[in-house]
């Protein structure tokens, strides 16, 4: 995962013409990348209380399926917003 930041960083080196820090998009892609299987685990959770009440996991249903997963999303991150802002990061 770190070294597929540290290349993303050393990709947008040229960005630092326009001040751009490359080492918060390293930690960017650093956060995403460990975000994934937190998100299909979530995923997975929606699916089975779907399951245990009787809700079938279709397209027919997705904006239900959505709207809890959007939840979990957004409490995720604010999670991750403040555990950084505690650890110094603006």
């Amino acid at each position: 995962m770190f070294g597929i930041a540290d290349t993303i960083k050393l990709l947008c080196t040229p960005l630092k013409i326009f001040n751009i820090n490359t080492d918060e998009i390293k930690l960017l892609t650093c956060i995403s990348l460990s975000m994934i299987p937190v998100l299909r685990k979530e995923l997975y959770e929606i699916k089975d209380s779907c399951k245990a009440k009787n809700i079938s996991f279709n397209i027919r249903n997705i904006k239900y399926i959505l709207l809890k997963f959007c939840i979990c999303v957004i409490r995720r991150v604010n999670e991750l917003e403040e555990a950084l802002i505690a650890k110094g990061y603006n």
